[in-house]
């Protein structure tokens, strides 16, 4: 038989990027997520997007908020994101997150190929 635990689904959010989030830098993990993982959330967080990178970014915690902090900003840059750009993130475990980024007009975005050399500080290459 299938146990309930095994049916549920993995903490997860979609990002709308607003012009705050490029202005500032910063995305703000949503509290309700933060409710759930809050506790398994350390320093640094993982990104890995579809093409095998694994991007690395700090997480800066103030009271019962979780928001990203050095390394986002590489991470943007890196993929074009801009306003209007969704990014749809799934808790994995020990902080990290699957992303899939869409542009504006809620298509996926085509990723780099993952032997492509990138010169981004936040990046490493996963194998």
């Amino acid at each position: 038989p299938i146990s309930p635990s095994s049916l549920e689904i993995p903490p997860r959010f979609v990002k709308v990027v607003l012009p705050s989030t490029l202005r500032d830098q910063k995305m703000r993990i949503p509290n309700k997520i933060v409710r759930k993982i809050g506790n398994e959330l350390s320093d640094v967080a993982h990104i890995t997007i579809p093409n095998g990178y694994v991007w690395q970014v700090k997480l800066k915690k103030e009271g019962r908020k979780v928001r990203s902090d050095y390394g986002w900003q590489d991470f943007v840059e890196a993929y074009s994101i801009s306003v209007g750009s969704l990014v749809l993130f799934e808790y994995e475990s020990n902080s990290t997150f699957q992303a899939h980024i869409y542009d504006e007009t809620a298509c996926e975005i085509n990723y780099p190929s993952s032997n492509e050399e990138s010169h981004t500080s936040g990046e490493e290459s996963h194998p």
